[in-house]
């Protein structure tokens, strides 16, 4: 028998995610209430790369992809975790989350960043606030390789699984995301 295990990678958003240094702070406000309305609806404020999201092209590059073009088919797929101290991608792999260690931060150099463009990954994502310098955000994004950042990997053995990171479909230069990694199990 065959079941699927899905890993919640997301951080919940709410006012005590972290954020990066002078970005917008999360608010979510009560709007309306049942008690008082008969329906509930929150007031939803925050910039666009607050808890997990994804950092577009037009993040860094002028003219380049915003959320609402990256194709779907780029996250949603086959990708490796690794730890952030063995960058070691299997062949094939084009999806890349790297998990930081007691030792070292999940963010890569612009040397790393441009192994792994060269090495064909097309997505590259963190457990880190952010995936490095604006160097290495101009390597990635100006190759058209969408990052995700501040994942939730602690759930998440290094090795093989499905993605699936979707976005808000939003022309901006980020987005929030819920991710999840699959894993097939058979017994």
């Amino acid at each position: 028998m065959c079941t699927i295990k899905i890993i919640d990678i997301t951080l919940e958003l709410n006012d005590q995610v972290k954020i990066y240094e002078g970005d917008p702070q999360v608010l979510l406000e009560q709007f309306y209430s049942v008690e008082s309305n008969g329906y509930a609806i929150t007031k939803i404020s925050m910039g666009s790369h607050s808890g997990t999201h994804i950092d577009a092209p037009s993040h860094v590059v002028a003219g380049g992809r915003t959320v609402n073009q990256i194709p779907l088919s780029s996250l949603v797929g086959q990708c490796v975790v690794v730890p952030a101290d063995n960058l070691k991608i299997p062949a094939g792999i084009k999806m890349v989350l790297i998990k930081g260690t007691d030792a070292k931060e999940a963010r890569i150099n612009e040397k790393q960043a441009t192994k792994l463009v060269d090495a064909g990954v097309c997505l590259v994502g963190t457990d880190a606030l952010s995936i490095g310098s604006d160097e290495v955000h101009d390597v990635l994004l100006s190759e058209g390789c969408p990052v995700l950042e501040s994942l939730d990997l602690k759930k998440a053995e290094p090795g093989i699984y499905m993605l699936c990171a979707l976005p808000l479909k939003i022309k901006a230069d980020g987005a929030p995301v819920r991710a999840c990694l699959i894993q097939g199990v058979c017994e």
